[in-house]
């Protein structure tokens, strides 16, 4: 008998380190002789991990030259996640492997929600009407924080971005309310949330101890 899907995300403001620890998820899961799939929301950089209509739509959100309301960015990240949905994270999931996912909709309760101000059951109306329950109930799912100031300096080594981010260049207030969004949303929904600190090989160890019960 083949072995069940597993979908596990990976969340957290930006400057977290999430792309680096699915990273080291997915070759800790292929070492084990998993199939891993890997995926990135709203899209990626790597065309393997989305897909062509996905990164159309993250050019778009990730453009701070375009002013448009916050709902239509909730319109924008629905798009996205419903395409990643139904191109890559159901089909893996129903090949039985092990999906790897850099955000999922709690960034978009956390930047739309607490950083603008939208209703939370209005974007969670959106959500489950562009996904489905399997998407809404991760296997594991955790949630990594850092200080302000730590989260600040990684995200400056990352050097100059020629194109202004629709969020990394809000005011600091809008900040702070998404630095405060990712802890209260995970105590709401019972996920773990694990300090980023450290090197990346301690974060890792953290993450395997918090999911490993899921597994």
């Amino acid at each position: 008998m083949s072995r069940p899907g597993r979908y596990i995300v990976i969340e957290g403001n930006d400057g977290t380190g999430k792309s680096t620890q699915v990273a080291m998820l997915a070759d800790y899961f292929r070492a084990r002789g998993r199939v891993v799939c890997v995926v990135e929301e709203p899209g990626s950089d790597d065309p393997e991990k989305s897909t062509p209509v996905a990164n159309e739509l993250r050019r778009i959100v990730k453009n701070g030259n375009l002013v448009r309301s916050s709902e239509i960015n909730v319109a924008l990240f629905s798009a996205a996640r419903r395409e990643l949905w139904r191109e890559k994270i159901q089909p893996a999931l129903q090949r039985g492997e092990i999906v790897l996912s850099a955000r999922n909709y709690i960034s978009t309760l956390a930047y739309q929600g607490y950083g603008d101000g939208l209703d939370a059951e209005e974007i969670m109306r959106m959500t489950k009407l562009f996904t489905d329950e399997r998407y809404l109930q991760p296997d594991a799912m955790v949630v990594l924080t850092l200080s302000d100031t730590q989260r600040q300096q990684r995200i400056a080594e990352r050097g100059h971005i020629a194109q202004p981010d629709t969020f990394e260049s809000r005011e600091q207030s809008f900040q702070d309310r998404v630095n405060h969004a990712y802890e209260a949303i995970a105590a709401e929904r019972n996920i773990p949330v694990l300090s980023a600190a450290g090197a990346p090989e301690e974060v890792h160890a953290r993450i395997l101890d918090s999911i490993a019960r899921y597994l």
